[in-house]
């Protein structure tokens, strides 16, 4: 997995487990919008999810019991 790729799935996870946290989030629906998010990359440059609007995104969220 590329640097650039590693770093789109820890911002996407980190926005997945920020919106499951939240008592008041939205359901999305097929072909909705994701609501947009920032975080910062491994490099400390600050990054927003609409940064890569028109790409392809995809989120991989692992979890451990």
């Amino acid at each position: 997995m590329s640097r650039r790729s590693s770093l789109l799935a820890t911002l996407l996870a980190a926005a997945a487990l920020a919106l499951a946290a939240s008592p008041s989030f939205a359901i999305l629906h097929a072909g909705d919008v994701a609501p947009d998010f920032r975080g910062t990359d491994l490099d400390g440059i600050s990054r927003k999810l609409s940064d890569f609007r028109g790409r392809v995104v995809i989120l991989f969220v692992m979890g451990s019991s």
